[in-house]
Formats: C-alpha cells, structure tokens, sequence
C-alpha cells in the first residue's frame, strides 16, 4: 500500500485488535497474521491498553487472551460490553482455559467465539476469513 491512499481504500482496511500479554503469543500471531492474512493487526500487552486501542481504532474483530495479569478477559469483555462506542466490536476469547465448562462460561459472558490455545493455525485463518469476509 503506498503513502497516498484515498479515503475508501482506509475503510476497506480490516483490522484485528489482539489483546495478549504473552510476547511469544503476540509475534506468534504477528507472523500468522503477516504470512497468511491480508488484515491489519494491532496488539495490546494488556487489556486496559486494548480497550483504549480500540477505542481508538474501532476494529472490526477483537481477539482477546482471558488470564492476564492486571485485569483479565472478562472484566475488559464487560468493559467493552458497556461502552456504547465499542460494544458493537465482536470479541473471541484466546485461552489455555479450554474445559468444555470454561468455554461455555466464556460464550454465556458474550464472547462471539472460544478459541482454546494452543489453537490449530489452519482453523484459526478458516475461521477468521470466514468471520471477516463477505
């Protein structure tokens, strides 16, 4: 994409917000992201750092890691869930939390998706085509 880039190609620009605090998991899916996807990706080390990203940017799909240290994936969800200027971005939980009870727990809080990790690269691309493509 070159420096001159006229209004419509910005808007046609998908964006990614991934919330993670683990640096390995961050270039991970940097790399994902840079090899096999066409999206922009943004990426906060923690979720206070990731709901103001968002504010900021409004992504059109967040990615958001449940234990962190600080505040965790829960409490941001509910933070998103109650901002009127972000409650419509759609959040998919990234977890090693992955008993069947934590990912219905996740659901039932209002994640769009439950991604156990380590997550099988290939579905997660299916997945994010498919979710961020007409």
């Amino acid at each position: 994409m070159s420096d001159n880039v006229n209004d419509s190609d910005i808007s046609s620009v998908i964006t990614v917000l991934y919330v993670e605090d683990n640096p390995a998991n961050i270039k991970l899916m940097q790399d994902i992201f840079d090899e096999f996807l066409s999206y922009k990706l943004l990426c906060a080390t923690n979720a206070e750092e990731g709901i103001e990203l968002a504010k900021q940017t409004i992504p059109n799909l967040m990615l958001m890691d449940i234990n962190m240290g600080g505040m965790n994936g829960y409490q941001a969800l509910e933070i998103i869930k109650n901002d009127a200027a972000i409650a419509a971005i759609p959040v998919i939980a990234i977890s090693a939390d992955a008993m069947p009870h934590q990912i219905e727990e996740g659901l039932a809080k209002g994640f769009v998706d439950y991604w156990p990790k380590p997550f099988n690269i290939v579905e997660l691309i299916k997945s994010l085509k498919n979710r961020l493509e007409p």
